[in-house]
């Protein structure tokens, strides 16, 4: 790894280079990209731990709604043997 010496120095060179404006850009891209890296490690563990695929965003929102209508209907089923009851 680098020690602080050659960080300030690859700093020094950065912001000469760059100037400061664009550094700030290039960090704030370099962050993304970090963030995605780990997003993209996090799935690969849990699917190699796991031994399957991590669903997406969109798979999990179906999955969710499915389960919605699930319980709604359990709901409505429980409301309407309740009221036949009432009655009966």
């Amino acid at each position: 790894m680098f020690g602080w010496g050659e960080l300030g120095l690859i700093a020094v060179l950065a912001i000469i280079f760059l100037g400061p404006d664009k550094l700030a850009d290039m960090a704030r891209t370099a962050g993304r990209i970090y963030a995605e890296y780990q997003k993209a490690k996090k799935r690969l563990e849990l699917e190699l731990l796991y031994g399957q695929e991590i669903p997406n965003e969109d798979e999990l929102k179906e999955i969710q709604r499915r389960k919605m209508e699930e319980i709604m209907s359990d709901i409505r089923e429980s409301l309407n043997s309740e009221r036949s009851m009432e009655r009966g």
